[in-house]
């Protein structure tokens, strides 16, 4: 039997033998291997995802194996795709919320993306700060010799001469 995934505008269709159920208190469901195969996540996840509420707590067969529909096949690349752009699991369970109390989610998801975005440019300005920092003290090692050089500081003065935090963008040599 086939299932059928979206993913992005296409149908991804997986076979999956024996892992279908077709019982009549679940559609076709699938069990916890086929369903992390699925979604492209580990087992772990998907319980991790449970214990954290980001999934409803899955039907289970006669047996009592887990048993996943193709909405928590949907939900969970959802939330790897909002953990792709930067949203946090509490984030990504708050938008969930939202939807799952019939609201519409998407100007919070807006404006965490606003924030997200924000933080990502303060970082990236860090960043550069600390590659121009950076780069002048591998350009002064390189004029020292060295290999006759002897270490000063407790560990090595190269690095404990390298500024941090705030001071990133001072001269080192």
């Amino acid at each position: 039997m086939k299932f059928e995934v979206p993913r992005g505008g296409d149908y991804a269709i997986f076979q999956a033998n024996v892992m279908i159920s077709k019982s009549p208190e679940s559609q076709e469901s699938l069990k916890v291997g086929a369903a992390a195969k699925a979604a492209g996540v580990g087992l772990q996840t998907l319980h991790y995802y449970e214990r954290l509420e980001l999934l409803p707590k899955p039907k289970r067969s006669a047996t009592n194996y887990r048993l996943y529909s193709p909405e928590a096949i949907r939900r969970v690349q959802f939330i790897k795709k909002a953990q792709a752009i930067g949203m946090t699991l509490e984030e990504t369970k708050q938008i969930l919320d939202l939807k799952d109390h019939g609201r519409e989610p998407c100007c919070q998801v807006a404006e965490l993306g606003e924030k997200h975005l924000r933080e990502i440019n303060v970082r990236l300005a860090q960043l550069r700060a600390y590659r121009r920092a950076l780069a002048k003290s591998v350009s002064a090692w390189r004029k020292e010799n060295l290999s006759e050089r002897h270490c000063a500081g407790e560990f090595c003065d190269l690095i404990e001469r390298l500024p941090i935090g705030r001071n990133l963008s001072k001269k080192i040599v």
